[in-house]
């Protein structure tokens, strides 16, 4: 199985990513099949490069995204594109619509009372 992640590569308490497409057996900074583009959290603002097209065909290859890499991608507009192509995929991304228990319907009408 092929996953899109990140791999590491800043140095420590400054980390920088490149988004990577590899074999889900390779370690986190072991080899890799393509970079997709990069990811630095620490910048300001936040800086994102992502290669749409190549994301694209690797999602529609059947590549699964980390948890983490799902909400860049999303961020970078190319999951959307994907899930327009693919509707029945979006069960997969239900982790994209969390919303936090003080949010919750329940959580608000228990305070309520």
């Amino acid at each position: 199985m092929v996953k899109i992640r990140l791999r590491r590569i800043g140095t420590k308490g400054r980390p920088f990513y490149r988004v990577v497409v590899a074999k889900s057996s390779a370690g986190r900074n072991g080899s890799f099949v393509e970079t997709l583009g990069i990811y630095d959290p620490v910048s300001q603002p936040k800086k994102l490069e992502i290669n749409e097209e190549r994301a694209l065909y690797w999602l529609l290859q059947g590549a699964q995204p980390s948890e983490t890499t799902a909400y860049i991608l999303n961020k970078a507009g190319v999951l959307p594109r994907f899930l327009e192509q693919r509707p029945n995929q979006k069960k997969n991304y239900s982790f994209l619509d969390k919303t936090t228990a003080a949010i919750s319907v329940a959580a608000t009408t228990d305070a309520a009372e």
